[in-house]
């Protein structure tokens, strides 16, 4: 799921139903709530903006222009490394990211050689081989 964006790149907000240019400064002010919990909340990507198209390219031009007065800035506050490459919040995943995760697990466990405890043949199909073999039904639990 992603923002609902409208005619002019403009998102709407998934509590109101209004229409923003800065739906984050919209959502902290009216609705009290972080940017990370409202897309953990509408199942939204993390790593998405909450501005749209046209704001976004008004603040790369203006740190375009002013690029030498930003850096210098960043450096006399002392803050050098303001993230460390890689790195971020692990615990907010989208719904969207969480299924896909789990669609990758399902394919990588597929590949997998299991061994029948029965009769000790190893094989890639273990639930038919149990069926087909023993007559026997495997159920899966899906949560644990």
């Amino acid at each position: 799921m992603s923002p609902h964006y409208g005619v002019k790149g403009i998102l709407r907000c998934l509590i109101c139903s209004n229409w923003f240019n800065h739906l984050g400064s919209h959502i902290w002010h009216k609705h009290k709530i972080l940017a990370k919990e409202y897309k953990m909340k509408f199942g939204l990507i993390i790593k998405q903006p909450l501005i749209s198209p046209e704001i976004k390219r008004k603040i790369q031009v203006r740190y375009a222009e002013h690029r030498e007065i930003f850096l210098t800035n960043l450096l006399e506050s002392g803050k050098k490394y303001r993230f460390k490459k890689g790195h971020y919040d692990r615990r907010y995943t989208s719904s969207d990211e969480i299924k896909k995760a789990i669609s990758q697990l399902d394919k990588i466990n597929s590949r997998i050689v299991k061994e029948c405890p029965i009769c000790n043949m190893k094989t890639k199909h273990y639930e038919s081989h149990i069926y087909n073999a023993h007559g026997f039904l495997c159920v899966k639990r899906h949560g644990k």
